[in-house]
């Protein structure tokens, strides 16, 4: 009797923290997934739930079942004209003696704008957001927002970032007004952290999204992000969980090539991680610790499937990709490595 009463309760508890995206969403999937308690009917029912994956096992589609994606042929850049590392919120913001990395803005502006130029040589056309002083980190601007064609209307849309770190929260209003001018629908999440295409990685040209998510002390998105972001677009999003402190974002340890490829550093992305990639590419890359934490190799951009560029001084990872056939443009980031980020980081395809 003590027993039913509690698998009552409990239902009722799981039923509003679903209806109502509550952060102990976080709670109830991780026993869920984890096969520790039997889950209500109101749960496993509900869309979001049935969209989002955390084991490899549990996966039950196949990547043909998934409705194409259109990629998005424009390039969204903020400029780095008050680029600075005034606080240390990851461990690569500071030096082997503890101290704050210091920036050379002349040089990280050199280096920006020869990353536009790159893109622009290829065809793409760039949208420059100006920077904000004050700001730091506005130059990263894969981490503000999460932009999708919505199938269902048929017109952009766009997620937008609640950011984790404080320091970080008011970039997300400048990206909001651009998307705003530019005719996208705009969607907020509630009571969670959610830090876009730090973590949310589009599977090329599909509608399915690998995601990372973790602590709320060392990494930048909760679980319960995926749930409605999964709900939002209506597309599956198979979540890779860190544990490792030093990579804060899924995108810090993972790098999306193609279809059939990918590059990851193994204890970044974790052992289920690995088997989750596993399942969806013939192809894993691996980078060793160097590249991963002096080089930023995991923090590569693929244009196209076949164009990559990536820090120049990831030489190991970088001939390993021309090994596959990759046209790899290697470019110096050197400057934004000593705030956490590089190419990835520097940029948002839009529409």
């Amino acid at each position: 009797m003590t027993f039913v009463f509690i698998q009552l309760a409990f239902r009722f508890f799981a039923y509003h923290c679903v209806m109502h995206h509550r952060n102990t969403i976080d709670i109830l999937s991780f026993f869920y997934h984890r096969g520790m308690i039997i889950s209500p009917d109101s749960i496993t029912n509900h869309p979001a739930m049935k969209n989002v994956y955390l084991r490899a096992e549990d996966i039950d589609f196949e990547l043909k079942t998934l409705p194409d994606r259109p990629e998005p042929s424009r390039i969204l850049m903020s400029s780095p004209d008050f680029f600075n590392v005034s606080e240390a919120i990851n461990k690569f913001m500071t030096n082997g003696a503890g101290n704050l990395n210091v920036v050379d803005r002349e040089k990280a502006f050199q280096q920006w704008s020869n990353i536009r130029w790159h893109y622009e040589s290829l065809g793409y056309t760039v949208s420059v957001l100006r920077s904000q002083d004050g700001l730091d980190d506005i130059v990263f601007s894969a981490n503000q927002s999460f932009p999708f064609m919505d199938r269902k209307t048929g017109k952009p849309a766009v997620i937008m970032s609640n950011m984790r770190k404080e320091k970080r929260k008011p970039e997300v209003a400048y990206f909001h007004t651009w998307y705003r001018r530019h005719g996208y629908e705009v969607f907020y999440l509630k009571n969670c952290s959610f830090e876009s295409n730090g973590d949310a990685l589009w599977y090329p040209g599909k509608y399915l999204i690998i995601s990372g998510f973790g602590s709320h002390e060392h990494h930048r998105t909760d679980l319960a992000a995926l749930y409605q972001i999964a709900e939002i677009i209506d597309c599956p999003v198979v979540g890779i969980e860190l544990t490792h402190p030093d990579f804060y974002h899924l995108n810090t340890t993972l790098a999306i090539i193609d279809h059939e490829t990918c590059i990851a550093y193994k204890p970044g992305v974790g052992k289920e991680g690995h088997k989750i990639l596993e399942t969806f590419f013939k192809h894993i890359i691996d980078v060793d610790k160097s590249d991963a934490y002096d080089h930023f190799a995991c923090n590569a951009f693929s244009l196209d499937g076949h164009t990559v560029l990536i820090q120049k001084t990831a030489k190991k990872t970088i001939k390993k990709l021309e090994a596959f056939g990759k046209h790899v443009i290697p470019v110096d980031t050197s400057e934004f490595i000593k705030s956490g980020g590089s190419v990835f980081c520097m940029k948002m395809k839009v529409y």
